[in-house]
């Protein structure tokens, strides 16, 4: 039976990833606000037209090698081995195991960046068929100024894993906001000077490579005062080092998998008329707001935790951790998945409705936001769960999980989108498709982790669900009323109200209803007040 004692210390250890959980939201909401400018901004001078498509191809392309050897794999992979050094205070070989990876991850990334630069037209041709040969040649020249931005960002993901793993998380995923503030500079201040939206998607591939230099070098000032002057190797002795090359090879597999899922989204699009890409990636990233807000957050946070609580001993901290966390994303993850389906065009229309966006391109992102809404809980915790398997040393079930979540989204959006591929709905069944394979993702880990530690989903858990659905739906139908009078006004004047009356009708039923997290914000509310 466990010790006061160490009651005590697994509280206030619960109480510490909470704390860092918000650091992590902080510094997320940071570059995610000058994200969604950059988004408004890129939406008023291109609206949803070919070089949009060009541009949005043309970067999905290095984010997704981006994706497979930054943030992601070097979290699930380094992270982990990195955090039990240091819970063992071994600095001398920390420092190496960081050195170590570093090297290699430069070694790796220079020769990736070279031949992505040789073959951006096959890459093109390969990724966006659809394109005719104006779009293509676009895309291709996009792609070749792009591609470097892929090593900057691995080096970021690096500096972010070292940061983390000492419980140093807001500028981390702060620093990214540099990456939005060099497009917000370049279209604020010569996005009217540019002579076709040629050149202006040519400037602004500039601006997005001149923000990835910008994040690095804000990272490497806290990243050298955590570990010191360091010099990259390739030293395959240091401790940590073969392990984490090993970890690599399962996550980038798993990673890839979902790389792959987004990449097949982006061929099935390249198809569908001319600004079904565009559309995708506006509903994506609002879409992903919450998520990353949410469940990025939660996640980040946790994966340090769970490493060092992955012993035998510590297996049931892990598990109440685990759950807590997952409780916490689903009480913000589910209304905004009903805001998204009740209230999406006022989303839209309130981040985006400016410029070359209007009315039509406004309902055409909407509906496919609808399709991200319906997935949004199994996006948003699929990250959690598999950090759980990662601080355990398992790496093939998040794999699978990957594989049969590509293989039911493939085919999910193949099917719903062909019949529909001659108008707006196309692009919206591409993201329900993707939807239906986030939930087979999430399946698959809750089962793996139910075989691992035990049942994961309690029935007090199972209960506080239903009253954050029911709180959800409660504030839809509040709000509903005031959207119905305000059904005429621009969006961007009638949406903000809409919006404030669901969230404290949701905060107020959902704290009738017994919600802690609720009783927490409505607690703050007069401190914030005075």
């Amino acid at each position: 039976m466990p010790s006061a004692l160490s009651k005590g210390a697994d509280a206030a250890s619960d109480a510490s990833g909470s704390r860092n959980a918000s650091v992590v939201f902080a510094g997320i909401l940071v570059s995610r606000l000058l994200g969604l400018v950059r988004t408004t901004l890129v939406a008023r001078y291109f609206g949803i037209g070919g070089e949009a498509d060009a541009f949005n191809a043309a970067i999905k392309i290095p984010n997704a090698v981006r994706n497979l050897l930054g943030e992601g794999t070097l979290s699930a992979s380094f992270v982990p081995v990195y955090s039990r050094l240091l819970a063992k205070s071994d600095e001398r070989e920390s420092r190496a195991l960081a050195a170590a990876v570093l090297g290699f991850l430069l070694a790796g990334v220079s020769l990736l960046t070279l031949a992505g630069i040789v073959a951006a037209p096959w890459l093109t041709s390969v990724l966006a068929p659809g394109f005719d040969a104006e779009l293509s040649a676009l895309t291709t020249r996009l792609t070749r100024v792009l591609f470097p931005m892929t090593g900057l960002m691995v080096v970021s993901g690096w500096c972010l894993g070292v940061q983390n793993s000492h419980r140093r998380f807001f500028w981390s995923y702060a620093s990214a906001a540099l990456w939005s503030l060099a497009q917000i500079v370049m279209l604020l201040w010569w996005g009217s000077a540019a002579v076709s939206l040629e050149q202006l998607a040519w400037w602004l591939a500039w601006a997005t490579l001149v923000g990835s230099v910008l994040q690095v070098v804000a990272q490497l000032p806290e990243v050298v005062r955590l570990v010191g002057r360091l010099r990259p190797t390739l030293d395959r002795s240091a401790e940590g080092v073969d392990q984490t090359l090993r970890n690599i090879g399962p996550v980038v597999l798993a990673l890839g998998v979902v790389q792959i899922s987004t990449l097949i989204d982006l061929q099935i699009a390249s198809f569908l008329p001319v600004g079904a890409v565009s559309s995708m990636t506006n509903a994506n990233l609002i879409a992903l707001l919450p998520v990353s807000l949410f469940g990025v957050s939660v996640a980040a946070a946790s994966l340090p935790e769970f490493s060092r609580d992955s012993g035998a001993a510590r297996e049931s901290v892990l598990l109440e951790r685990l759950r807590g966390g997952w409780q916490r994303i689903l009480f913000y993850i589910v209304p905004c998945a009903v805001v998204f389906l009740a209230y999406g065009d006022l989303c839209v229309g309130i981040l985006l409705r400016n410029g070359r966006f209007g009315a039509p391109e406004q309902q055409a992102v909407r509906l496919v936001l609808g399709g991200f809404a319906v997935g949004l809980v199994g996006f948003a915790s699929v990250k959690l769960l598999a950090s759980a398997f990662y601080a355990l040393q398992d790496y093939r079930t998040p794999l699978r999980a990957s594989l049969s979540s590509l293989a039911v989204s493939a085919v999910a959006s193949i099917a719903l989108a062909y019949p529909l591929r001659h108008g707006p709905w196309g692009a919206a069944a591409i993201a329900l498709g993707s939807a239906f394979g986030s939930f087979v993702n999430l399946a698959v880990l809750v089962r793996g982790l139910h075989a691992k530690l035990g049942a994961l989903y309690t029935p007090a858990m199972w209960i506080g669900s239903w009253r954050i659905v029911a709180a959800s739906l409660c504030a839809a139908a509040a709000a509903l009323p005031l959207r119905w009078m305000l059904r005429d006004v621009h969006p961007m004047l009638g949406g903000p109200p809409t919006l404030a009356v669901f969230g404290v009708a949701y905060l107020l039923s959902a704290w009738w209803m017994g919600s802690r997290e609720a009783s927490r914000w409505i607690r703050l509310a007069p401190r914030a007040a005075a």
